[in-house]
């Protein structure tokens, strides 16, 4: 009778702090809705795939190929590769603004102006001798030049425009070889191409899924990491402030409810918007995004409780540390948003600096985010993320025990 009477009173206390969040359409936001919000935010920016990404990328040109230039001592005038090369750039779906001059930052009307604030990402400047150079009018063979210039101030746009650029020109030379090599007499056609082009690349993608796998399918199972940060761990880091705030802390303490029977029934609590949370996420992700994934739902389910657990800890800690609910989410919210860089939801950890990537791997939450991929997008078997379940297990059960600890801590505080 009296077990019967706490399963009772554990659900009560559940149910009562669930639809407490069911009421709050703020907390409904931030508790179930931000890591979608993110998701669709990240997946129709980035997601979708054959969209026409190169005409994004603003390109200028300055055609100095038109000048005339001193050729072995004959002036000259000619910039038909010139003027082939940009109206290429113009073919591919580059957009491309054509200059007289490169300029200077300060100068309107020259490419280094439209770069300086923004207009362009990159500019390119053919040489007066482009022609000249590549049709071999020189008596002495030289090669031809082109600089590109580049915005320092956004790294990544200029990364991107760069290699889209380089990408381009590699072609483009490709074809002027094949053109040059023409004109050379058919017998010696053959050993040309091979000298002009002496290695070939093959490029091809690794069957790691049977399936053909797009970046959201990756972003999808990595975006749950998301839900344990915003669910799990916010939730649970005002489950006890916001009782405090209330004044029904105490209440409930002095109530004939064993201090141990309130703090499941908000872990249950916790752990419902957390599943509730991951099923909106995966839901929307098949109906917005089309993903194909694999559904291994007994390891699905076990890794996000095991992550829970730690995100839930970590919650109970700052609920029980915290003075108010205010204070509570303040703290949610600062240890909650840096750390949702580091877990390779969004960005890969290989690409930032050594100690980033250790303290990244130290987060429980990175395990969760590789091990969603791996099962949900490779297909792997339950023993390879074996691993990060491990990992998972240990870390939850020491930083759920803390929470539990500053649980009773502040009891005594009463």
């Amino acid at each position: 009778m009296k077990l019967k009477r706490t399963i009772h009173q554990v659900f009560a206390i559940a149910k009562t702090d669930f639809l407490g969040i069911a009421r709050n359409k703020t907390a409904i936001f931030f508790t179930l809705l931000f890591p979608l919000f993110f998701l669709i935010i990240i997946g129709f920016t980035f997601g979708t795939q054959g969209t026409g990404e190169t005409s994004r990328i603003q390109v200028g040109t300055v055609n100095l190929d038109g000048t005339t230039i001193d050729v072995n001592g004959t002036a000259s005038l000619n910039s038909t590769i010139g003027d082939t090369f940009v109206q290429a750039l113009k073919d591919i779906n580059f957009t491309v603004y054509e200059y007289s001059e490169y300029g200077d930052k300060d100068n309107n009307g020259t490419a280094a102006y439209d770069i300086g604030r923004g207009e362009i990402k990159v500019a390119v400047v053919i040489p007066a001798n482009f022609t000249e150079a590549l049709s071999f009018q020189y008596t002495i063979p030289t090669k031809a030049r082109l600089d590109l210039y580049t915005d320092p101030s956004d790294p990544t746009g200029s990364m991107i425009a760069r290699q889209s650029i380089l990408g381009f020109i590699s072609g483009f030379i490709e074809s002027y070889q094949e053109i040059a090599i023409s004109q050379i007499p058919e017998d010696l056609q053959g050993y040309a191409k091979v000298l002009a082009d002496p290695i070939t690349v093959s490029t091809n993608e690794a069957d790691v899924s049977g399936r053909p796998l797009r970046w959201i399918d990756f972003m999808v199972p990595g975006t749950l990491g998301l839900v344990l940060l915003w669910s799990g761990l916010n939730h649970a880091s005002v489950a006890i402030a916001s009782e405090r705030t209330k004044g029904t802390f105490q209440r409930m303490i002095i109530a004939p409810v064993s201090p141990i029977t309130v703090l499941v029934g908000k872990f249950i609590s916790c752990l419902a918007i957390v599943y509730l949370s991951a099923v909106i996420l995966l839901a929307s992700g098949i109906l917005l995004f089309q993903v194909n994934l694999y559904w291994n739902i007994p390891a699905i389910v076990l890794a996000i409780f095991l992550g829970a657990l730690s995100a839930i800890g970590i919650g109970l800690i700052i609920s029980s540390l915290a003075k108010n609910e205010e204070a509570a989410n303040s703290i949610a919210v600062l240890i909650s948003v840096p750390l949702q860089f580091f877990i390779g939801a969004f960005f890969p950890l290989s690409i930032m600096p050594e100690p980033a990537q250790i303290f990244g791997e130290a987060l429980p939450f990175t395990k969760l985010v590789n091990a969603m991929q791996n099962i949900m997008t490779k297909n792997l078997p339950f023993e390879a993320v074996m691993p990060e379940i491990i990992y998972m297990t240990i870390s939850g059960l020491i930083l759920f025990a803390l929470g539990v600890i500053a649980y009773r801590l502040s009891l005594k505080r009463l």
